[in-house]
């Protein structure tokens, strides 16, 4: 993979990371004024909360992913299978910058 191309990459992967940085953020501000109120709408937020902790499971499991992927860029191992090490293709990367694994160990990660 060429400069320019993990240029744009990282540049990508970098958005990422400040957009849900921004999610987490706004999240944490609307939890803190959720708990002010009676106790439905302290019950009510308590709900909103837990639903939030859920959603943002995924998101710090994305923002794991995105942050192993710039690092990968900086060690000059990006665009690697973490399983089999051959290269994951640039559809996949454009789709998913921060894939870990080439299509077909996702597809051996994923089955039972």
């Amino acid at each position: 993979m060429n400069k320019k191309e993990l240029k744009h990459y990282k540049k990508d992967l970098l958005e990422k990371r400040d957009d849900l940085l921004q999610l987490f953020s706004n999240q944490n501000h609307e939890n803190e004024e959720n708990l002010s109120g009676d106790e439905a709408d302290i019950a009510s937020g308590s709900l909103e909360k837990e639903l939030s902790f859920e959603l943002s499971d995924n998101e710090r499991i994305m923002l794991d992913n995105i942050e192993a992927a710039l690092r990968k860029i900086d060690a000059g191992t990006f665009g690697s299978c973490e399983s089999c090490k051959k290269p994951i293709t640039k559809k996949r990367l454009k789709a998913i910058p921060f894939a870990r694994f080439c299509i077909q160990c996702q597809a051996k990660e994923e089955s039972p």
